[in-house]
């Protein structure tokens, strides 16, 4: 659910070689080596590695996207599998219908290959309706696993799940409406007569978030990492519950919450990567711990966590309160 700039800060990069100073760390990113055919070599940057991640294109440019004809019927049997609810299975027509037959007006949110609409269905209920375009496999493999995690989650604190719908070409998962918006827009947002969140309201969002990240480290049957905890994936409920959502970029953690994995594509939203996640691919429970302190300082700051305006070194907002 991200807007033009947002769409830039959230990256997928490949699979790089990183040449350190001899103290690697945060800032210290020089030169990476493209693992392509044509190996491509940058030198010692004159601008920092925000504003170099900044200028990255999108994670799913128009040329990479492949007009590809899976079969349809494959993914309803594997998302069928998963859920083994019929209830959750939306009617295409249904979902067409309550978001006005997903106009432009009902748009709420939009991402690298999808788009969130707003609808309301008959019994008045308010949903969320994402749509994701399955343009390549890779696609509609993200799809199935993103819906295989989330059903297995149950917490107050987490979105659930409301059910799901595959038409053609469109791969859709349906939410629970928030009239609030997300906690991104609460802090950040300019709308006219936005609520302005006080101490106690910041504090119990903050433990909200706190206990949903536990439980998916710790308490829920199978342990997932989130890796894009971040304030516009933090939606508040009527009574500022927040609840985090937005599954499409997590993983089973590894056996042990001491072990990590390699990831050669580093995804997600600049400003909350964790450093040993950006520059050497490690992902554990520690990238999600990471997140959550910059939505912390967002909290108690009320800034962005990234400020290109800002002076060189301190486009950061982790590297404003160092």
């Amino acid at each position: 659910m991200m807007d033009e700039e947002k769409r830039k800060r959230s990256i997928s990069l490949p699979s790089i070689d990183i040449i350190l100073d001899d103290k690697p760390g945060w800032p210290f990113l020089k030169s990476a080596t493209l693992g392509t055919p044509q190996v491509h070599k940058w030198h010692t940057r004159k601008v920092s590695v925000v504003n170099w991640v900044m200028s990255l294109p999108e994670r799913f440019p128009n040329h990479h996207q492949q007009n590809l004809n899976y079969e349809t019927i494959s993914i309803k049997k594997q998302v069928k599998d998963i859920l083994r609810d019929n209830n959750k299975w939306f009617n295409y027509n249904v979902l067409k219908k309550s978001t006005s037959n997903f106009s432009q007006d009902n748009m709420i949110g939009k991402g690298g290959c999808s788009k969130v609409y707003r609808g309301v269905l008959e019994n008045g209920k308010g949903i969320a309706v994402k749509i994701l375009k399955s343009s390549s496999k890779e696609a509609m493999k993200d799809f199935v696993h993103e819906i295989n995690i989330i059903s297995s989650l149950s917490h107050q604190n987490v979105s659930p799940l409301l059910g799901v719908c595959v038409q053609n070409n469109d791969l859709i998962s349906v939410y629970n409406l928030s009239t609030i918006g997300s906690l991104e827009e609460t802090l950040h947002g300019k709308q006219k007569g936005k609520h302005v969140l006080s101490w106690k309201e910041r504090f119990k969002i903050a433990i909200g978030l706190a206990e949903a990240i536990d439980y998916l480290h710790n308490r829920c049957p199978k342990p997932v990492i989130h890796r894009d905890v971040k304030t516009s994936n933090v939606i508040l409920t009527d009574e500022l519950q927040p609840q985090l959502s937005d599954f499409g970029l997590s993983m089973w953690r590894p056996t042990t919450s001491s072990q990590y994995s390699i990831q050669t594509d580093v995804v997600g939203t600049f400003g909350y990567l964790a450093p040993e996640y950006f520059m050497y691919g490690k992902v554990s429970d520690k990238v999600d711990v990471y997140a959550f302190g910059v939505v912390l300082l967002e909290l108690i700051s009320g800034r962005n966590p990234i400020s290109p305006q800002n002076p060189r070194g301190q486009e950061s907002l982790v590297m404003q309160n160092r």
